[in-house]
């Protein structure tokens, strides 16, 4: 398995999160995750963490990798696998 450094982890947090914010919308809804704002926090191996904001507060929600990550090049290829799947579940 692939853990990303945490150089790795904030680059495309920051990338995902002022380049492509709507992409993570359709992951988080497609997980069913529902919030007023949303953000990439963090990744681990096996997940994708976002940062939610509702009107209760602040939370942490994990989303499952397609599968683990073996090496770099997978997070770029799942995060391009979790959209299209959010964009054929949306309604």
């Amino acid at each position: 398995m692939y853990t990303p450094s945490d150089d790795e982890v904030r680059f495309i947090a920051a990338y995902m999160n002022e380049a492509h914010p709507e992409v993570v919308r359709e992951i988080a809804d497609a997980h069913g995750i529902e919030a007023g704002a949303i953000e990439v926090c963090g990744m681990t191996d096996t997940e994708l963490l976002l940062q939610v904001q509702t009107e209760d507060g602040s939370a942490l929600r994990p989303v499952p990798w397609p599968a683990p990550l073996r090496r770099r090049e997978d997070i770029r290829l799942f995060l391009e696998e979790m959209q299209e799947d959010a964009r054929f579940k949306s309604p």
